[in-house]
């Protein structure tokens, strides 16, 4: 990239910010991402060094990782007339699919920008929702699980984002296209103003992309815009992003990072974290950390007005606590309802359940770093063997999940491969596996697991002790507070642990599990060059059905060479009073409010 770099033509003070962030990127190949995330900023943010005190880094795919239903979903740009009609054919975006040079005609643009438009409404009542862990921190940046992100969406915008049945629409960018294979070019909303009143244009995307990737955000996902060496403005609402190379995943990154901020506020992090002003439906009350979250409705949003006054966040992490607080009225929405409790709120009146399947695959992850033993593919593989995936999710998941047949859940596309080798329960073949691998009487080791973050996590994870015991190997559990767990996971200090990682875009995930040379924020030592090599040209490659075949190429060898220890996709189980009307759940694992109302 470095060398890409020294290739640029001349380049204003601006420009060469974002070049000089970049270098350092890369020079210290994203601070080896052991350490990221965190809070500052360099250069002209050098204010922002002082950092949130309380930010705890986190780790989930869910956010990372957004659920695709069709590899080939699009803008849904509305054309009103037969050239708008065929600009917006033209707009293909799953994963970059548009052709160099083509272009969008202004009718499409302008459908584009009216298309989630809703009559005015006012927001009214009050909804208070139960999770099972709270915000890491208020540092959008930093903030990654799908929990936390679903707070953060409430406030921040993005580019590019998800409609509630996981197509590609336009966010704060209207239209996109291709001028050549290195250069996308952006058109943005305009009209839109951030919550303390700076408005948001060409300059607030150039200064989002730098705060991404600055080192001293030590942001786990900078890695995602690896690709770019710089945003050039052409006028208040375009811009042209430059890439070292085809960046075939852009539109689907954009999808689900880099919420956009207002330049001058955050050029100071300190200050920022005490206003957090976004140009999201909601607008920041207050934080109290394990405490709650409160966001209030805006105003008018480009989306349509929010249907909702006020939204509180509690975390509960536990079940039958959540459980209590929505009897009682406490709270009106609870995620994560235990599987064996369910049917205690079934026929609850004036209760609803509802359910989602999880896009991210639960796993085990093995280190690389802190252990030999998991060094040996043999015993990988014993592991996925001498779990009995079928009996966890029958008797303590009560039917609520899939058993995964591919490293990723079905409907994600380039991550599910039909007709792989399960790794079905099978402890002898474990044993056998075990003895060849030199551990005839089996080994222990320390096994992390959170409590309260995914279904029955807590009482999967036993059970596993228990499987695991049958082959002869003797795991260590110890349930850990999130954001505690999390900080183990960054800092690579953990042997095993239990996670849920996948979903979609393929690229990203893969990135940040996989990649020896990328090293993300989930990477635990793994190290294999075809897989390396897969997901460097699968990155590069725009066309949609070539990408697939690669990343589909790396799932059979990620499948055998079993880095993971595959698990299951779980369902997500909701419950709300009556009171929450179009309530909607999501593959995403994080709330998603969109239409959902309150009674007053």
């Amino acid at each position: 990239m470095d060398e890409n770099l020294k290739d640029t033509e001349k380049t204003s003070d601006e420009e060469n910010l974002f070049l000089d962030l970049r270098r350092g990127l890369n020079r210290r190949e994203f601070v080896r991402l052991s350490a990221l995330l965190g809070t500052g900023v360099v250069g002209s943010l050098a204010l922002a060094a002082c950092g949130d005190a309380t930010a705890t880094p986190a780790t989930s795919a869910t956010t990372a990782a957004s659920a695709a239903t069709s590899a080939a979903a699009t803008t849904a740009v509305a054309a009103t007339t037969a050239a708008s009609a065929t600009a917006a054919a033209r707009v293909t975006t799953a994963a970059g699919a548009i052709t160099a040079g083509e272009t969008t005609s202004a009718a499409s643009t302008t459908a584009a920008a009216a298309v989630t438009t809703a009559a005015a409404v006012t927001p009214v009542g009050t909804l208070t929702i139960a999770q099972g862990v709270d915000i890491e921190s208020l540092d959008p940046y930093v903030t990654t699980s799908g929990a936390s992100k679903g707070i953060m969406w409430t406030i921040f915008d993005r580019l590019v984002i998800r409609d509630i049945d996981y197509k590609i629409q336009p966010g704060l960018a209207t239209s996109w296209k291709t001028l050549d294979p290195n250069t996308w070019e952006l058109k943005l909303r305009q009209g839109v103003k951030f919550h303390n009143g700076e408005p948001f244009d060409a300059n607030s995307v150039k200064f989002s992309f730098a705060r991404f990737v600055d080192p001293a955000i030590k942001n786990g996902y900078a890695s995602n815009l690896k690709p770019v060496t710089s945003v050039d403005i052409v006028d208040d609402y375009t811009v042209h992003v430059k890439t070292s190379a085809q960046f075939g995943d852009f539109i689907e990154t954009l999808s689900g990072y880099v919420e956009m901020l207002p330049p001058k506020a955050a050029a100071n992090t300190a200050d920022f974290l005490k206003t957090l002003p976004g140009t999201g439906p909601y607008k920041f009350v207050s934080w109290n950390a394990n405490d709650k979250f409160v966001v209030e409705a805006a105003g008018p949003h480009w989306s349509g007005e929010p249907r909702i006054k006020q939204v509180t966040f509690r975390p509960i992490p536990d079940g039958t606590a959540r459980i209590n607080e929505l009897k009682s009225g406490g709270v009106d929405l609870i995620t994560n309802v235990p599987a064996l409790q369910v049917n205690s709120l079934q026929n609850q009146p004036g209760i609803a359940i509802t359910r989602a399947t999880n896009s991210g695959s639960i796993v085990l992850i093995p280190s690389f770093l802190t252990t030999d033993v998991f060094k040996k593919k043999e015993v990988r593989q014993a592991i996925n063997y001498a779990i009995d995936k079928d009996a966890l999710i029958k008797v303590v998941l009560q039917g609520n999940a899939t058993p995964l047949e591919s490293p990723y859940a079905k409907f994600i596309p380039g991550g599910y491969v039909s007709g792989l080798t399960p790794y079905k329960y099978d402890p002898e073949k474990a044993k056998s596996l075990l003895a060849a691998a030199g551990y005839p009487n089996g080994f222990k080791f320390s096994f992390k697991a959170p409590n309260g973050r995914y279904l029955q996590d807590k009482q999967v994870a036993e059970a596993i002790v228990g499987q695991l015991a049958k082959v002869g190997v003797t795991a260590e559990l110890e349930t850990i507070e999130w954001s505690t767990y999390v900080q183990g996971i960054i800092g690579r200090k953990y042997e095993m642990f239990f996670l849920l990682q996948g979903g979609a875009p393929v690229s990203v995930n893969a990135q940040t599990n996989w990649s020896s040379k990328i090293k993300g924020i989930a990477w635990q030592g793994y190290t294999n060059p075809e897989v390396d090599d897969l997901i460097d040209k699968a990155g590069q490659t725009v066309d949609d059905a070539q990408r697939i075949a690669l990343y589909e190429q790396m799932d059979k060898i990620i499948w055998d060479d079993a880095p993971w220890i595959f698990l299951y996709n779980q369902q997500d189980i909701y419950a709300n009073l009556a009171k929450v009307k179009n309530f909607k759940p999501t593959s995403e694992a994080l709330i998603r409010l969109d239409k959902s109302e309150v009674s007053a």
